[in-house]
């Protein structure tokens, strides 16, 4: 969900209606995580050491955490139109209906896209290949959005496809959270699932430290971590937000200690990158963000609701699920071909991110935008116009055949 999604479901009556302003923060927080991301794919592929600024090299190679900061936004921002003792409204069979509208769609044109330059020039450009049977069932993973679970296919086809059947599988389990919140309260439910993930994480932990699961394994260093246990917490995290700032009581945020604590965050986050505890440290970095965003009176929140960033926001979607292929490619192509080295592949690379932009734009733009809440309603998707008029041309005929020879008999 969007923030401009969130802003039209929040405004109903009896509640308050959330400033432009501070939604525009929200977005500029997705284009900040994407960013992030791209970044982090680009400087991995390029392969370069960014050491004459300190601080650089470790900010990129972390980039990889721009997930936690999606997590957090997803679950306030799914949560927010049934926080303050609204969650009576949720009805699991139209969330999950809107889930789908929203983001597969887009989704799958990519899905499709990628599998085929994979199947025609995986080889010529640097990305894995596949054929026969492996191709099938490569394809019939990601359409299904189980690919996180095999190590066959976590990072198969485009990398950074895992993450969103991280986020389908939180999706799945929002309904059970919401009916711990009606019988039990946010609190109590917000605990216990966080007590779920620390377990899992200390269960891995010791299976690890027992050497029955390899610490160097694809299973052990992305795929077991990866799973819904294992990042709840992340998504709670932005519900309590949600709540907290339904009530009221994240303008009371005093940026005094919000920005030491977020500073003491980072530190022990950065040190503890690759370990089982990174990504909830980061994920309480980035709803004290979120918290000092809504705030919305502050030198923060203001860069962040820069409107050419929350533009991006708006299409943050489309450009995380477009740039690896892009990055990976021609990475490999001013390496292999044009033999540059990893400093000028980087640099190129960044010259080339209007371009990685303006493709993801192309999908916005064709197929996501049509999506969004406040579009979907006013304009209709272009494929179902093109399967109406290509009803049209098809039963047009039929019908006027059929016509002429009722009235002959």
């Amino acid at each position: 969900m969007s923030a401009t999604e969130a802003k039209s479901a929040v405004a109903v009556k009896g509640t308050a209606p959330v400033s432009e302003h501070r939604l525009r923060g929200v977005d500029g927080l997705r284009a900040v995580a994407a960013l992030w991301v791209v970044l982090f794919h680009i400087h991995a592929f390029s392969g370069a050491h960014i050491g004459l600024i300190p601080g650089v090299d470790l900010f990129l190679r972390s980039g990889s955490t721009g997930v936690s900061l999606f997590l957090v936004l997803s679950g306030f921002c799914l949560y927010l139109p049934f926080a303050g003792y609204r969650n009576s409204r949720f009805q699991t069979k139209a969330f999950l209906i809107r889930r789908c509208r929203r983001l597969l769609p887009a989704y799958y044109v990519s899905l499709a896209i990628t599998l085929a330059v994979v199947l025609v020039a995986g080889t010529n450009l640097g990305l894995a290949t596949y054929g026969g049977w492996p191709a099938v069932g490569q394809l019939l993973t990601h359409a299904t959005m189980i690919h996180i679970v095999f190590p066959s296919s976590f990072y198969a086809l485009n990398g950074a496809y895992w993450s969103l059947a991280l986020e389908w599988q939180l999706y799945l389990t929002l309904p059970l959270l919401i009916i711990g919140i009606r019988r039990w309260g946010l609190a109590w439910t917000a605990a216990a699932a966080i007590t779920v993930n620390i377990a899992y994480r200390l269960l891995l932990f010791m299976l690890i430290g027992e050497h029955r699961l390899a610490a160097d394994s694809l299973l052990a260093t992305a795929v077991l971590p990866n799973q819904l246990p294992g990042r709840w917490a992340e998504f709670i995290f932005g519900m309590v937000a949600a709540e907290l700032h339904q009530a009221g009581l994240l303008v009371r945020l005093r940026l005094i200690w919000a920005g030491p604590v977020m500073i003491a965050l980072v530190g022990m986050g950065l040190l503890s990158v690759g370990n089982q505890w990174s990504h909830m440290l980061f994920g309480g970095v980035f709803v004290l963000l979120l918290a000092v965003v809504l705030k919305a009176d502050n030198p923060i929140a203001t860069v962040v609701s820069w409107r050419l960033l929350a533009r991006l926001g708006t299409m943050s979607y489309s450009l995380y699920l477009v740039h690896q292929p892009i990055v990976q490619a021609l990475a490999y192509l001013l390496r292999a071909d044009a033999g540059l080295s990893s400093s000028a592949t980087f640099i190129a690379l960044i010259a080339a991110l209007p371009v990685i932009v303006f493709v993801a734009w192309l999908l916005f733009a064709s197929v996501e935008r049509y999506t969004l809440t406040s579009s979907a309603e006013s304009v209709p998707p272009w494929w179902e116009a093109l399967a109406a008029r290509v009803a049209t041309a098809v039963w047009r005929p039929v019908l006027a055949f059929t016509s002429v020879t009722i009235a002959r008999r």
